[in-house]
């Protein structure tokens, strides 16, 4: 008689990189593993690609789980986590049910850092404009905006929003800060100014958002603060898309209010193909690749592998529910 194999899933492996990890090797030695590239929206998808799993590893929110989701899988006992992120998982219901969930350490923050400059770049500079009328004529007169002298308004100053504040500061660029619990002497220490959130919509040519979503922040740029900032202003979130609202935005976009937009991040992700941000020539759309560079996705599904190996010896670690290992 066979023996019976511990089970695996990889869900959402879009970038295809599961596999390349060191740890995947030890892991398919020693475990049945079953990569899945293909994106399960709803509970049926989930029961029939994972019935009998006794563990999942998840790539950041890609996926949810609720109560319900659990309970069409008997079978699972462990679900690994890539990120310290759980809002896409029902925690007290898997909590109750038995199911350990660990994490991984965050990410320093670079590659998000990085892609908003990018954006912010692209937009001053009209990049994906000009990159497709090359396409389709011989010499693109569009010109750009410098980014040197120009006020930029980063609005959160956490770790990230304090990275994008010193890179800007090296293009010679006027730094405007807002945070709830920002101070004068915090924000002087990197060279910009700590002002009311109203003063940085007003007066900033570029906002880009770095706060967390959650009940405070979510809306927090709408019909009010959109009309605040200046006309042809540009607006650039790499957080959370529930953090602006797009019925608000995608009004600001057809007046021409605002100049444009770099987007990572959106309320409903993926982005619907017949979306009407999907229209406007000045909006830059990226499907939510902040973190997902080579090096951040296989840092991440090594430290998840690895959690799986050790739950597997029974000495499981970074735990977000360790309660549920009491008797």
């Amino acid at each position: 008689m066979s023996e019976i194999r511990f089970r695996v899933a990889v869900l959402d492996d879009f970038e295809k990189l599961a596999d390349t990890v060191p740890a995947y090797e030890k892991l398919k030695a020693r475990a049945e593993v079953n990569i899945l590239r293909e994106r399960l929206d709803s509970p049926e998808k989930i029961e029939r690609a994972l019935a009998g799993m006794d563990a999942l590893l998840l790539m950041r929110e890609r996926t949810y789980f609720s109560d319900h989701e659990y309970g069409r899988l008997p079978n699972l006992k462990f679900i690994s986590q890539t990120g310290r992120t759980t809002r896409h998982l029902d925690l007290p219901a898997a909590t109750r049910r038995g199911i350990a969930v660990a994490g991984t350490p965050a990410d320093n923050g670079t590659s998000t850092k990085e892609l908003t400059i990018g954006l912010i770049l692209a937009l001053m500079r009209k990049i994906p404009q000009v990159n497709r009328r090359m396409r389709e004529e011989s010499w693109p007169p569009l010109a750009g905006r410098l980014l040197e002298g120009k006020p930029v308004g980063v609005l959160g100053f956490g770790r990230i929003g304090q990275e994008v504040a010193r890179v800007l500061k090296a293009f010679d660029a006027r730094v405007l800060a807002y945070a709830r619990t920002l101070t004068a002497e915090k924000a002087g220490r990197i060279g910009v100014e700590c002002v009311p959130m109203e003063t940085l919509l007003k007066e900033s040519d570029i906002v880009t958002i770095h706060v967390p979503l959650n009940a405070n922040t979510r809306g927090m740029i709408g019909d009010k603060e959109l009309a605040m900032m200046k006309p042809g202003a540009l607006l650039v979130n790499t957080a959370r898309g529930a953090i602006v609202s797009e019925t608000a935005m995608i009004k600001a976009l057809e007046t021409g209010h605002l100049g444009g937009v770099g987007l990572d991040v959106f309320e409903i992700e993926p982005l619907p193909m017949d979306h009407p941000l999907r229209r406007f020539d000045n909006a830059i759309l990226l499907s939510h690749r902040g973190y997902a560079t080579v090096e951040v996705l296989q840092e991440r599904y090594e430290e998840a592998i690895t959690n799986i190996l050790n739950f597997m010896d029974g000495k499981p670690v970074n735990l977000h529910n360790p309660e549920v290992l009491k008797p």
